[in-house]
């Protein structure tokens, strides 16, 4: 197989950091319906049910999670490749730091939100 050249390998860490993109934002979008159906049924849900619901985000945010974590390490190969020919491309640890501790935030306080007693007022 040949070798990528730069404009590919740069092409490919850019199409993968628009599916991470787009990932998280599947991933936003599942967490707020999740909130909205929680707070709309509360009154329904019973403790399986409650539990169920948090297998299936938590199942749901690790998918996402994992398919992230394949593209970001698919993106650090391949800036390890450009590095090695001499081309500057800078590492976006503050980026996916930042999204990884949103990610890690988000789901704690769903799980929280799903478990939550409701106020007796």
């Amino acid at each position: 197989m040949s070798e990528l050249t730069l404009y590919e390998a740069l092409d490919l860490i850019r199409t993968n950091e628009a599916a991470i993109s787009t990932q998280f934002q599947v991933w936003l979008t599942i967490t707020f319906a999740t909130i909205v159906a929680v707070f709309a049924g509360r009154t329904l849900l019973t403790g399986l049910i409650k539990w169920l619901v948090t297998m299936l985000y938590l199942l749901a945010s690790l998918t996402i999670l994992a398919s992230c974590l394949y593209l970001a390490e698919s993106n650090a190969q391949l800036t390890a490749l450009l590095l090695s020919r001499g081309a500057p491309v800078p590492a976006p640890i503050f980026a996916g730091a930042s999204y990884l501790l949103l990610y890690i935030a988000g789901v704690l306080t769903t799980a929280y939100f799903i478990h939550m007693k409701p106020d007796p007022s």
